[in-house]
């Protein structure tokens, strides 16, 4: 049976000087046997030379016979260049190539879609299930594939180990169908070449030949193909990529019964009844005291489709959802209530909660169905909106965390009505952020809008979310860092400062509140540095006053036993986050930063200083840059 000779095609000798012993050896082999039978051989191919059929139907039947034979060939014992050259010989040298490319190409897909496992009992039955082809799975590329679709058993087994390794698909037909119109190619020319001389004998010689020819000239190339123990010093490699797909909606009333876009979501690739465990922000809870009622009303309403496993469940509010003890809270409502990695998590609340419950999402069975439903303006246009998850442990904010996107954000704008407005202007500190770093025409928008922003009107406001989303959503998808290996983080942009004044603020202040000091200093070094013009980061710093944001918090005074400014250690900090070379982005015009990765202490110590004098009579522009 062929597939006890699948192993065998793994063990050639990995250098040229072996491909070209084995291919002299196999011709003095092939060659000595035709002298020794040479006159039995002649005999029986004109016997069966007498049989070719003449009559159309009948060359008909043999050519699907043939083609068959191709087409089977990785199943069946069968000499598939003997079979080829018949095909000239029987069908002329079109009908030959026709036969022989359309038969490659069946044989070909047959393979890979049992190295696939698309045929599991068949599979099965061959062993493939089991059967570990060694280093061509792992080192099969493109010009194995070409070289080996001429070699016997070796053909078959490098389609069979393209499936299992799940060699794309349309660069494995695109490359399988032009080596096969050349090997087909091959066959009727040299075909028609021997059976018009009546060399029946060379013509079964070449059919036997051929492959050892195509198998030497692949070794001028690069050797591929390595036995196990010639090859220790070579490390195995995993290589492997994942798509990431999560729809970002914006809608009004989700819990409405005739809203359907939660139910999209939840049903969409989920057949069956979902099961459904809600989250909630309790301070939301709090504001919104008929929103459980709504969300129980929904799922009742759609109780076909979705279960509700209990009443939403409270998450402390803020930073306070983001400690250690709140996380094991929420392990162990989920393991009380039985979730599997097909239920679905809801995440109803701001940033930090919906850093609590993603990471509890991330790390649950590894990974469990989250969405995401940002209830303040600064999870909509920026938190929720992202891959990161985390909670703050040993006095560090986000030190433990994990990268992982949900499965769709939906941003009902309602649910921003119900906050205070200090929380509704707070969340447009991360607007103003991104608009400075990405998009200049924004920010003008923005500053023709202070005051419609400032009191939050619905226009204005709604317009700021989702171009800030947009921009967010699309520096992640499209910087080729959505998990932040590197080092370069433009939407970090005012954040060393901004965490920093969070901790020494005991959470105080509001994250965004802290991000617009942290701009407003990172503007103030730019501008002593040069970097930034005295014009450019008077604009930055007049928005930031029109929305309402105080840029002289009281923490900015505060120092050490030492008479060190405690604000100014959140840079060591925060290049410990960055996991090695310290990275700050600085603007250097509005719409555009740079990365800088060093910072003159002197000069931030005089911005700052700068800074803590904002608005009062003392303050003053640098004089590095004067455009």
């Amino acid at each position: 049976m062929k597939r006890s000779l699948l192993p065998r095609a793994f063990s050639l000798k990995g250098t040229a000087e072996n491909y070209w012993l084995s291919l002299l050896l196999f011709s003095v082999l092939v060659v000595a046997s035709f002298l020794l039978f040479e006159q039995q051989i002649q005999a029986l191919l004109n016997q069966l030379g007498s049989f070719l059929p003449t009559d159309p139907v009948q060359r008909l039947s043999l050519a699907l016979l043939l083609l068959a034979l191709l087409a089977l060939d990785v199943l069946l014992p069968v000499p598939s260049s003997l079979v080829a050259l018949l095909a000239v010989a029987a069908l002329g040298a079109l009908g030959g190539y026709l036969v022989i490319f359309i038969g490659l190409c069946l044989g070909a897909c047959l393979g890979y879609w049992l190295g696939a496992g698309y045929f599991r009992l068949l599979s099965s039955w061959l062993g493939l299930r089991t059967w570990q082809p060694g280093q061509l799975a792992y080192r099969l590329s493109t010009l194995s594939l070409i070289c080996l679709r001429g070699v016997p058993v070796l053909a078959e087994t490098s389609v069979l180990a393209a499936g299992m390794q799940r060699y794309p698909l349309r660069q494995f037909l695109l490359v399988t169908t032009l080596a096969n119109a050349g090997l087909a190619l091959a066959y009727a020319a040299i075909g028609s070449l021997l059976v018009e001389q009546n060399a029946l004998l060379a013509t079964l010689l070449a059919s036997m030949v051929l492959p050892g020819l195509l198998l030497g000239a692949r070794s001028l190339f690069k050797p591929r193909i390595v036995q196990p123990e010639l090859d220790h010093a070579r490390p195995l490699e995993g290589r492997f990529e994942v798509s990431y797909h999560y729809p970002v909606l914006f809608t009004d009333h989700l819990f409405q019964v005739a809203n359907p876009c939660l139910h999209q979501q939840l049903t969409q690739q989920h057949p069956g009844r979902t099961t459904v465990l809600v989250f909630a922000d309790e301070q939301l809870l709090l504001c919104s005291p008929g929103l459980p009622h709504q969300i129980s009303a929904y799922f009742s309403a759609h109780a076909s489709d979705l279960h509700l496993q209990a009443a939403p469940i409270p998450v402390p509010a803020g930073e306070l959802s983001k400690t250690p003890d709140v996380l094991q809270q929420l392990y162990a409502h989920m393991l009380e209530h039985g979730l599997d990695r097909h239920c679905y998590v809801l995440a109803l609340g701001g940033g930090a909660v919906l850093d609590a419950v993603g990471y509890a999402c991330a790390t649950f069975h590894r990974g469990m169905r989250l969405v995401r439903i940002p209830t303040t303006v600064l999870a909509q246009n920026d938190a929720g909106i992202g891959v990161k998850n985390g909670i703050n442990a040993f006095a560090q904010k986000n030190l433990l965390g994990a990268f992982y996107p949900a499965t769709a954000v939906i941003n009902d704008f309602q649910l921003l009505l119900s906050l205070s407005p200090r929380d509704q202007i707070a969340g447009l500190a991360e607007a103003v952020k991104v608009a400075v770093i990405k998009d200049g025409a924004f920010f003008q928008w923005m500053e023709q809008q202070a005051e419609a922003l400032a009191s939050f009107e619905h226009n204005a406001s709604r317009y700021a979310i989702r171009r800030c989303a947009e921009l967010h959503l699309g520096h992640i998808t499209g910087a080729g860092d959505p998990f932040e290996r590197g080092n370069g983080r433009p939407l970090d942009y005012g954040h060393w400062a901004a965490h920093k004044l969070e901790n020494l603020s005991q959470h105080r202040l509001r994250h965004g509140e802290a991000v617009a000091v942290g701009m407003a200093l990172d503007a103030l070094y730019a501008n002593a540095t040069g970097l930034l013009c005295n014009a450019q980061t008077q604009r930055l710093l007049q928005l930031l006053d029109k929305l309402g944001f105080n840029l002289c918090p009281p923490e900015l005074a505060l120092k050490d036993s030492q008479g060190r400014s405690l604000l100014l250690l959140g840079l060591e900090e925060f290049r410990q986050h960055l996991g090695g070379q310290l990275s700050i982005p600085m603007l250097n015009r509005l719409g555009q930063s740079i990365d800088v990765h060093h910072i003159d202490t002197p000069m931030m110590e005089q911005a700052l200083l700068r800074l803590a004098s904002f608005g009062g009579p003392d303050f003053v522009w640098g004089e590095g840059c004067t455009q």
